[in-house]
């Protein structure tokens, strides 16, 4: 995790101890069903325009991770900062490709120890080419910044006077979006009429509550977050949401054209569920359970997640269940976890390497131990995002079943898993639409 601190800092995802701690309470009320539910028809928007992009290729073989890792940044930029970039209309997006650079360089960096050592990983080719991705990272998030604030400000005219906005100063050259959305939500708190419906949190008239309004206002004792903090969880939240998703969402495409017949259940459940309806509404998605079981099946043979690890704080003892034998694991050890593996553990699952969703029925889970099943990781430390993630899933697939039918081009290659951050095809998910 240390090597990935130069792109989203001491976010979430890298912090510990009274950090991460009081961080995880801050964050919290962001994924409380009520922000989720208003995230419901930006899931659907930016689904159906891909959906579009597929109708007009379709016949054609076409690599869907890119498609779907475009569409997952437009969601996490609406998200996160109320930006509308349209990002899925740039071919070669440079925020992806530096997202692929990264990786890529991350693991190259895992395979020689010297670099371990930051002072010369810096001085090598690759760490000095690693600092140039990361700006293109940055610069981006901060150039949708500023693009989300000028949208902002055009919505805050509507209901207040130039004048109000003149009083506050606005010049784009001199001041970040943190510290100006934090002078437009002083006002918001002030009017009793901006009412966000979560207790404690406003928000601009027009404009739903978004990550980066909850970051500003969430306290603990009295204390919120640092300018340089909120940087951080947004730049995990866009890391983590944009990407684990894609490859989430990808893969459970690939199965769906693989097995035509999951596909079908799928398809017959959401006619049942949807009828005629364009959306997929909050209430919609408990009802959807056999796309559920799919989901959780797709991601339990290829979890973008494939590898967690872990630093032990005090002495770990474990025991061999076939010899007894007693071992114990010092604290201070990083212990890795495959979570690739555990999920295809013979003890845990019969025909592990078998793709079907039956696996996740209620009475399939009560057989399993719990933990047999971690996609988001477990315990306290799991994915804070696990629901975002897992609504936002479901409408695109939804979407995707209900205006389309995939299937494997025999001519294309089976994809063949690529371990980088997340888990990944090494030449791309190919998949035909009608």
């Amino acid at each position: 995790y240390r090597f990935i601190r130069s792109w989203i800092g001491d976010g979430l995802l890298t912090s510990k101890g009274s950090k991460w701690f009081r961080n995880r309470r801050l964050l919290t009320p962001a994924f409380h069903y009520k922000v989720l539910k208003s995230y419901s028809e930006i899931f659907n928007k930016n689904s159906l325009v891909m959906v579009d992009k597929f109708k007009k290729l379709c016949g054609q073989s076409i690599e869907v991770h890119t498609h779907v890792g475009l569409m997952t940044l437009d969601t996490m930029l609406q998200c996160a900062m109320s930006a509308n970039t349209n990002c899925q209309h740039v071919i070669d997006h440079p925020y992806l490709l530096a997202v692929k650079e990264v990786g890529d360089l991350l693991i190259e960096r895992t395979r020689q120890p010297f670099h371990f050592f930051d002072w010369i990983y810096n001085l090598s080719a690759n760490g000095r080419r690693n600092k140039v991705v990361v700006k293109v990272l940055h610069d981006h998030t901060e150039k949708v910044s500023y693009i989300c604030f000028e949208s902002l400000i055009l919505r805050f005219v509507e209901h207040f006077s130039i004048l109000t906005i003149v009083i506050f100063g606005y010049n784009r050259t001199d001041k970040p979006i943190i510290a100006e959305r934090k002078e437009v939500l002083a006002k918001a708190v002030n009017d009793e009429e901006n009412d966000s419906g979560m207790e404690g949190f406003q928000t601009i008239k027009g404009k739903a509550l978004d990550f980066l309004d909850i970051l500003l206002q969430s306290k603990v004792h009295g204390k919120g977050l640092t300018d340089i903090e909120i940087r951080d969880e947004v730049d995990t939240f866009l890391f983590e949401g944009h990407d684990t998703t894609s490859s989430g969402i990808a893969w459970a495409l690939y199965h769906l054209a693989k097995y035509p017949e999951f596909q079908r259940k799928c398809r017959d459940e959401l006619t049942e569920v949807l009828g005629d309806r364009k959306y997929v509404e909050w209430n919609d998605l408990p009802k959807l359970e056999y796309l559920t079981k799919f989901i959780k099946e797709s991601l339990r043979l290829k979890p973008p997640v494939y590898l967690i690890g872990r630093q032990l704080e005090e002495p770990l003892k474990i025991t061999e269940k076939s010899s007894g034998r007693e071992s114990t694991i010092p604290a201070g050890t990083n212990v890795s976890t495959s979570i690739f593996m555990l999920h295809r553990h013979e003890h845990f699952w019969e025909n592990p390497t078998v793709f079907d969703p039956e696996r996740f029925t209620k009475e399939n889970i009560a057989k399993r131990p719990a933990f047999a099943y971690v996609p988001f990781s477990a315990g306290s430390r799991n994915c804070i995002g696990q629901n975002f993630a897992m609504n936002e899933i479901k409408i695109c697939l939804a979407q995707v079943i209900r205006n389309l039918r995939l299937y494997i081009d025999g001519d294309s290659p089976d994809p063949k898993m690529l371990p980088r951050i997340i888990l990944q095809s090494e030449s791309g998910i190919f998949i035909k639409f009608e």
